[in-house]
């Protein structure tokens, strides 16, 4: 089936961070379930009664992995279960990003009587009218209004478009906004989403995410525990598709222009923790992690793949302080 609800929670469901998701009753009750465990449905639901109407956005951590709950309105509370080396930052701005995608929906009431967890249950809601209010793209396919006659039509100076990445001015302290086609990048029906997914699979989901207009590259960085440089091309690479907004660099001489007369700013893990209770397979990459080498360097030199480093900062991710350099 094809509905708005069925496209928000696909968000989801295709995203390999997410082990299970329900959407519940106010009294904890699950509706819609996807691989949510049963064993946490009476942890979540004690969650639930003791706050009760005061529920607002929460975390639980679950020997499974963590879980966030919020309520979508007065009838129905999303419940997502993430892995275990998720940040707790990136679980909550995925969340929030479907809670967007909810508010638009009108979910009617739940039935006095309906089978836990059924995924057939949502055709009980699809019985009613569910409108999606998606006033970005509306906005966007809306035509201009035509001057006024006898009147100057408004001049509006059209933004120079960049067609590389080189053509921006990414550093660590950019603060990157949301472009014209943020809101299309992000619908799992577009070219653009797949374009992205095909290019870097979960990462550009997670990092257009975190766009706050107010988080810096760094500040990304470190909140998804990756490398500068790998978010800065990633925000390159959204940049020249209108999905972020970021500075445009200005022309240089020649002279300035030559390669080696600036440097790269990256960020280098050192690990400061006892490592005494360390297994040895992780300590083989600990040992690497001296701020001097990037995480790339880290996985070339111990052979291994630049996924299986990262899982193993992430375990111990309050030894790890990161220090950045330029090269």
């Amino acid at each position: 089936m094809s509905t708005d609800l069925e496209r928000a929670l696909s968000k989801l469901r295709f995203d390999d961070q997410v082990l299970g998701y329900s959407l519940m009753t106010k009294m904890g009750r699950p509706f819609v379930s996807f691989a949510f465990p049963d064993e946490l449905v009476p942890r979540v639901k004690d969650s639930i009664g003791l706050y009760k109407s005061d529920l607002r956005l929460m975390t639980i951590d679950t020997e499974k992995g963590l879980v966030v709950l919020s309520p979508v309105d007065d009838n129905w509370i999303l419940t997502v279960l993430y892995v275990p080396e998720l940040q707790l930052g990136l679980a909550i701005a995925k969340t929030k990003n479907v809670l967007r995608l909810l508010e638009g929906i009108e979910l009617p009431p739940p039935p006095e009587e309906f089978e836990d967890s059924a995924e057939t249950n949502l055709k009980v809601l699809e019985s009613i009218a569910i409108k999606a209010a998606s006033t970005a793209a509306e906005e966007a396919s809306a035509p201009a209004p035509a001057p006024i006659a006898g009147s100057a039509a408004p001049t509006q100076a059209a933004p120079a478009v960049a067609k590389t990445a080189a053509d921006f001015a990414i550093t660590p302290s950019t603060v990157p906004k949301r472009g014209p086609t943020y809101a299309n990048s992000l619908s799992l029906e577009s070219p653009l989403y797949n374009e992205m997914k095909t290019t870097y699979r979960n990462f550009g989901f997670d990092v257009l995410m975190l766009l706050d207009g107010s988080m810096d590259v760094a500040g990304i960085a470190d909140t998804m525990f990756q490398p500068t440089e790998r978010v800065i091309e990633l925000l390159g690479w959204a940049a020249t598709r209108g999905i972020v907004e970021v500075p445009v660099a200005e022309e240089t001489s020649s002279e300035e222009s030559t390669p080696g007369k600036m440097g790269h700013f990256v960020k280098c893990p050192k690990f400061e923790g006892d490592d005494s209770k360390i297994s040895a397979s992780d300590m083989e990459i600990l040992k690497l992690c001296n701020g001097s080498r990037t995480t790339e360097e880290i996985a070339k030199t111990a052979g291994i793949a630049y996924s299986g480093v990262i899982q193993v900062l992430a375990r111990h991710r309050k030894s790890i302080k990161m220090i950045g350099k330029t090269i």
